[in-house]
């Protein structure tokens, strides 16, 4: 076994060479012997002793303790300090440098080398305490190292996510089983009316569901924690402000630590296909009851036609085949323009509603329509209107009307505002105005001057909808179109776009 190398700082000449001696004898290896701490200092940087010896007085102006302070900050080395003092001060002094024994001299080679093997052991135990700290400080700092880059590739990935559902235009959520929504995507928000503070004081999925629905929403979320799949189940959901409306809902489990927590999904607002289906199938009704009016309304007329040419074949005085003639022209005009109100009113409904700028529209229209002594106003607030793609025959007929019958029309004015829950869209003339017994018929097919068609389409067109048309004019002081839009049929501003997915 290799001996332990012992430096010994000691400014007394003959202490020196006793201890020199008494340490060989216990069988030690002593590395020098050195008089002043400056040379101690020296001898620990130049020898790496496996402890020192030191004297607290010694010659020349650092003592032992000072000098044992700069050698541990290079080398941990364990100290002994040798002295005759044992005043409260110096020991107190002694202290801070952590020494591994304290001996007062004069001592026994016993008490000597029990101190040393004890100083020695505990310098053993420090060094593999030192390495095992060593060892799990750097294990710390890797595993430190290695949970900071799987966090930083969590909140990537948790960046990812959430940059992802921002973009999806549709409304994006999770929420707990008890429906207190833990995340959406800025669309859902926008869409039903929120903001981030909003969530952040608390909502819940169930105050956006109608009330005769939230029963089977609970069943719903009860039955996708419990493992069962969803293909899109319909529920009517309600805005902030109360607007109800359709939905599809896909939604799946929130799995943690192996249990559900939650459940998240999609919402589909699945509003304008509702309403272009009801619109659609309001349209084919129609569509049947004209077929059967006008097809009855021809064959009276071919029966008509039928009678006068066979008194126009059975001879007679040329004044009555003349008026028979003409009596026979009258029907087939009466037919034609049958003929043309029915290619005119199958276009109703072929394609389906969309959204559509009403201001946009009169401008566009009054411009194809251009009359040098007329002057349109349009007011443009913003809003869009769901109808039907022949909205712009509406605008037509007012125009037309008001050239054809206003007299004296010289301006007319569409203004666009929102009244409650309704939008009005209101055309007014400084014409002549609709006599008060015929406001209520000017909407019935074949009533008028001309055709008595235009008007009648024209209801036709918006009611497809669900938006009323009315004359609210005075007579003698001009006419007064209202179109009155429901609140499910026009929108405004962004959350208007958020709404129809556009």
């Amino acid at each position: 076994m290799e001996k332990k190398s012992i430096l010994i700082v000691e400014d007394e000449a003959v202490s020196a060479l006793d201890l020199s001696n008494i340490l060989k004898n216990l069988g030690y290896q002593v590395a020098d012997i050195v008089t002043t701490g400056e040379k101690a200092i020296a001898a620990a940087d130049a020898l790496h002793p496996d402890l020192i010896l030191m004297d607290i007085h010694l010659a020349g102006k650092m003592t032992g303790i000072e000098a044992a302070v700069k050698i541990l900050r290079n080398h941990a080395v364990p100290i002994i300090y040798l002295t005759a003092h044992s005043e409260p001060d110096i020991v107190r002094e002694a202290t801070i440098t952590r020494p591994y024994g304290y001996i007062i001299k004069p001592f026994t080679e016993r008490e000597l080398q029990t101190v040393i093997e004890i100083a020695l052991y505990k310098a053993e135990l420090d060094r593999e305490y030192r390495k095992e700290h060593a060892r799990l400080e750097g294990w710390v700092r890797q595993q430190t190292e290695d949970l900071k880059q799987v966090n930083e590739a969590l909140a990537a990935s948790e960046r990812k996510y959430h940059e992802f559902i921002s973009l999806l235009p549709e409304i994006v959520f999770e929420c707990d089983l008890a429906g207190n929504l833990t995340l959406v995507n800025e669309n859902s928000l926008q869409f039903f009316g929120y903001t981030k503070e909003d969530l952040k004081r608390g909502l819940n999925l169930f105050n956006h569901i109608v009330p005769e629905d939230r029963d089977r929403v609970r069943q719903g979320i009860g039955r996708i924690a419990g493992g069962g799949k969803t293909t899109g189940t319909e529920y009517t959901a309600m805005l902030r402000d109360g607007t109800r409306f359709p939905l599809l809902v896909y939604t799946t489990r929130v799995i943690e630590n192996g249990r559900c927590t939650g459940i998240r999904g999609i919402l589909v607002d699945i509003s304008e296909q509702k309403n272009a289906g009801q619109a659609m199938q309001q349209v084919i009704k129609k569509l049947g009851i004209l077929n059967s009016i006008t097809r009855h309304d021809i064959l009276n007329k071919l029966t008509s036609l039928s009678c006068f040419l066979t008194l126009i074949s059975e001879g007679g005085p040329d004044t009555m085949r003349k008026d028979y003639v003409v009596q026979c022209t009258a029907i087939v005009a009466t037919i034609n323009r049958q003929v043309e109100f029915m290619r005119d009113y199958q276009e109703i409904g072929i394609r389906l509603p969309v959204w559509q700028d009403p201001a946009a529209i009169i401008r566009y229209v009054a411009e194809v329509n251009y009359a040098p002594d007329l002057t349109i106003q349009v007011s443009d607030p913003g809003f869009e209107i769901f109808t039907d793609p022949l909205f712009e025959k509406v605008i037509e007929t007012f125009i037309d009307n008001a050239i054809r019958h206003g007299e004296h029309v010289t301006t007319m004015t569409f203004s666009v505002r929102e009244e409650e829950s309704e939008l009005h869209i209101t055309c007014e003339d400084d014409g002549a105005g609709i006599p008060a017994g015929d406001k209520e018929h000017i909407f019935e097919k074949g009533f008028g001057r001309n055709t008595g068609l235009g008007l009648f389409l024209a209801r036709e067109i918006l009611d497809i909808t669900g938006i009323i048309i009315r004359e609210t004019g005075e007579y003698q002081k001009g006419a007064r179109f209202e179109i009155i839009v429901p609140k499910e049929a026009y929108r405004k501003g962004s959350l208007a776009s958020s709404r129809s997915g556009t």
